[in-house]
């Protein structure tokens, strides 16, 4: 008698086990399918961080490039103005409105975030 019982519990845990276990494969199926067809979305997602990587470190690389111009020319000694001549660069010190110097992606990341803040806000 007991052992019946006992051989029947084991069943149903084995019974529960294997309905767990088809009920998990069919989730793991329908979470592939799913990857599947985001594939193609994560592939240009990937290209288009490596693409603004890239851009990312050009924008730095011009703006060394820019620094060590600046540099060079404040080194250089400084022509007299003469108000009727056209100067084609800026006086020292002029920035850009709007530009930032950015050193890293987390600093690119926080402006990113700070501007979308205020722009909520306006």
């Amino acid at each position: 008698m007991t052992e019946t019982i006992i051989d029947g519990f084991i069943i149903l845990l084995l019974a529960g086990a294997i309905g767990y276990g088809a009920m998990i494969s069919r989730k793991v199926r329908r979470l592939m399918a799913v990857l599947e067809e985001l594939e193609p979305l994560v592939e240009a997602y990937s290209s288009a961080v490596d693409k603004s990587e890239h851009s990312v470190a050009a924008m730095k690389q011009n703006l060394e490039a820019g620094r060590a111009a600046a540099e060079s020319a404040e080194a250089a000694p400084a022509p007299e103005h003469d108000p009727q001549t056209f100067s084609s660069s800026r006086g020292p010190g002029a920035r850009m409105p709007g530009m930032q110097v950015v050193r890293d992606k987390k600093d690119l990341v926080r402006m990113f975030f700070e501007a979308s803040r205020s722009e909520s806000r306006a």
